[in-house]
């Protein structure tokens, strides 16, 4: 159970894993990241029943090295950001700078600037998955706290239920304290497990995956 009427059952966590599978088979390193990432998140210790071979993570670690180099930082931030969920082991090797810390906090704060929710809540979220320590060091402005609440409430008005359980959910990581004043309804929540049946009858387990992980997230 990840929550009220909210279940993910053995046979939802074997689809995921063939879905895992596929997105290795194929090489298709950028959704096997995020989809391993999300199992992780549903049940970590039901992840650690998943073998990541050498050559996973080195197609994974291929792609982070190849956005550092590009100087992508909203990529690699989020690359890294899921590969420390994956294996924090192996991810604690990768090395970031000061000066690309301060490079990944610069495109944080042209997201303010540039009134972005959306990319301010992922990119916050990443960085303080990839680096709690120096994300706690961060002083989060009353204008992104604003902005934040009303591109939620803006989701919830339009009921566009996947962005907004996700948004949701980034907040909370971000913030749990300022978070505690957020209300979620109990129609809200109606919305988001009818969101997770969706994903799971009509078989999209990548979606699934992404939707229970941040139900996950809101309920922890």
């Amino acid at each position: 159970m990840i929550g009220p009427n909210m279940e993910v059952t053995e046979s939802d966590w074997t689809n995921m894993k063939d879905e895992l599978r596929n997105y290795s088979l194929g090489k298709f390193w950028r959704d096997y990241t995020w989809h391993a990432a999300r199992m992780a998140v549903i049940d970590p210790d039901h992840f650690k029943e998943i073998l990541i071979t050498d050559n996973e993570w080195l197609g994974m670690l291929r792609e982070l090295e190849k956005y550092r180099r590009q100087e992508n930082w909203d990529a690699f931030t989020a690359r890294l950001a899921r590969m420390k969920q994956i294996d924090p082991v192996r991810a604690a090797h990768i090395e970031v700078t000061d000066q690309q810390w301060q490079n990944m906090l610069n495109f944080l704060k042209k997201t303010i600037i540039q009134n972005n929710w959306v990319l301010f809540a992922s990119h916050a979220y990443h960085m303080k998955t990839s680096d709690p320590a120096r994300f706690s060091k961060i002083q989060i402005e009353d204008k992104a706290r604003e902005g934040l609440v009303g591109k939620l409430d803006d989701f919830r008005k339009h009921d566009i239920r996947g962005k907004f359980t996700k948004h949701a959910s980034y907040m909370k990581v971000i913030d749990p304290e300022k978070f505690k004043q957020v209300r979620i309804s109990a129609h809200d929540w109606e919305e988001i497990a009818q969101e997770l049946q969706t994903k799971r009858d009509k078989n999209y387990w990548g979606a699934f995956a992404a939707q229970a992980s941040r139900i996950k997230l809101l309920l922890d």
